[in-house]
């Protein structure tokens, strides 16, 4: 893995944990609620989430969890933001 992409994913996790959410990620967080491809995986419950869309949830596209996928300056793998 690129470092440039730990850095992505470390900055991401950051966010979710200081609890910071924009209007931008509340954007995606609908986005993402209403994919397809979000899918529910228990272990991810135990993380604090303001926006419950995301909560849980996974894309089963590139297997990240939505709340840091949200947070990262990553793209959605179906362009959809």
């Amino acid at each position: 893995m690129q470092i440039s992409k730990i850095k992505t994913i470390a900055n991401a996790w950051s966010e979710v944990l200081k609890g910071n959410t924009t209007e931008e990620h509340k954007r995606r967080a609908s986005i993402c609620g209403n994919c397809s491809s979000a899918i529910h995986k228990k272990y991810l419950e135990f993380f604090e989430e303001k926006l419950t869309e995301a909560k849980g949830m996974i894309c089963n596209e590139c297997g990240c969890p939505l709340s840091a996928k949200i947070r990262s300056k990553e793209k959605c793998p179906k362009n959809y933001w």
